[in-house]
């Protein structure tokens, strides 16, 4: 009787110091600086993003995310200045936690993308949306700051690539 009533000690104890550890945080931000290359048949084009992403974590291992970007560096190349106006969209974000602070991350999911171009006084601009995928590296400095860098595809049609490496931090709500 003794071993069955110390077995149940055990498990309520083990049940309560579960129950006693806070789950992981479902929402998050992340604010990151992209340097993006565009290809488009002549000379590399490499106007810089200020990338914002709000996600959710819907499953340890699945998170849906939105992201919004807009143009912070402009590319003059050839005498024609490249600015990326915006870009939005959303992504799934399938992940890994290796425990040790350590995670791996993709992303799939579907982008707007606007630039804007300028020559001797006169622009024109264009806008197109396309599949986007990719994948990261991140890593928790604390329960709620982490640092994260990835490789996103934003476009690739028409002979057009636009591409690029991302440096972010993040804050788990």
């Amino acid at each position: 009787m003794t071993k069955i009533s110390a077995i149940a000690a055990a498990a309520l104890l083990l049940a309560g110091a579960a129950q006693a550890q806070a789950p992981k945080p479902e929402l998050y931000g992340e604010l990151g600086y992209s340097f993006i290359t565009i290809d488009a048949g002549g000379p590399d084009l490499e106007p810089g993003l200020l990338r914002g992403i709000v996600g959710w974590n819907v499953h340890p291992y699945l998170a849906v995310e939105g992201l919004l970007a807009g143009g912070v560096k402009d590319d003059k190349t050839a005498g024609i200045t490249t600015k990326i106006s915006n870009a939005y969209g959303v992504y799934l974000k399938p992940k890994y936690d290796f425990g040790n602070g350590f995670q791996v991350f993709g992303r799939l999911g579907y982008v707007h993308n606007k630039i804007k171009y300028s020559f001797n006084g006169m622009s024109a601009s264009d806008s197109d949306d396309d599949v986007s995928y990719g994948v990261g590296v991140g890593y928790a400095f604390s329960k709620q700051w982490y640092g994260a860098l990835d490789y996103t595809s934003y476009y690739d049609k028409d002979g057009i690539k636009a591409s690029g490496v991302t440096l972010g931090v993040g804050y788990r709500f």
